[in-house]
């Protein structure tokens, strides 16, 4: 049961954290095409996952982390290109 509910605790820190990056205008135009087609790809593993379930070997939701780790580099780029970080 413990595992369960540290589960459950993990997918509501990243619902927060998606929630948090998706208020989040980027500035620069190439940026916001980058992140919506990496927003795109996590959308197609989720259905991958929806239609065989969730397994994959781990393999499809280390791609999903990874994906969501470049989204915030992404995030992280815009901010030093609007001068928030040098």
């Amino acid at each position: 049961m413990k595992s369960c509910s540290s589960f459950f605790a993990g997918v509501a820190s990243a619902a927060l954290l998606m929630g948090c990056a998706a208020a989040y205008a980027l500035s620069h135009p190439n940026f916001q095409n980058a992140e919506d087609a990496l927003q795109v790809a996590i959308n197609h593993v989720r259905g991958a996952q929806q239609v065989n379930g969730p397994t994959f070997g781990g393999h499809a939701a280390r791609a999903i982390e990874l994906i969501q780790q470049a989204k915030q580099e992404i995030a992280i780029a815009d901010e030093y290109h609007r001068g928030i970080r040098y």
